[in-house]
């Protein structure tokens, strides 16, 4: 049982991470990546900032079952390696959820990134201005994901498990 509690917290804390993470990119930096403002239903000035429950599986069981391997097959590489990887291994997945989603659903939920000039593939399943970024999130996720998995023992404990 107490396995099961851990991932389950874990899960837990990466898709309440990661739905945060994507309301505030949301609010200014999506514009900035895709190099023009991204249809806003209301002003700027209410920092409204969007985010798709279709992220909540990519969010939970991407950072559980792919990052947290991924990062410690890579722990011992340099830094500038693993940001790199990291670069082309979230962006690629971002990319494939969108194609999943799309052939499942008619749709994906980051379909504005078709406008800008910056797509990657037709329909914009990941942006060439956000595989950068996606290194820099590597890397802040190698630390996050270590606090969690350092604190899923202990919230299982406090469960008296």
């Amino acid at each position: 049982m107490q396995p099961l509690v851990e991932h389950l917290f874990r899960f837990v804390m990466y898709v309440m991470f990661g739905l945060s993470m994507e309301v505030i990119y949301a609010m200014h930096g999506i514009s900035m990546a895709m190099g023009q403002k991204v249809p806003r239903r209301v002003p700027v000035k209410y920092v409204e900032g969007f985010v798709s429950a279709y992220m909540i599986p990519l969010h939970g069981f991407g950072l559980l079952f792919l990052f947290e391997p991924a990062s410690d097959a890579i722990a011992g590489f340099h830094w500038l390696l693993r940001f790199a990887i990291y670069a082309v291994g979230i962006s690629s997945v971002e990319a494939l959820y969108g194609w999943i989603l799309d052939r499942v659903l008619g749709f994906y939920p980051w379909e504005y990134y078709a406008l800008s000039k910056f797509r990657v593939f037709r329909r914009g399943y990941t942006l060439w201005t956000l595989v950068p970024n996606w290194g820099i999130a590597g890397l802040l996720l190698e630390v996050y994901t270590g606090l969690i998995r350092h604190l899923s023992p202990h919230v299982a404990g406090f469960f008296g498990l």
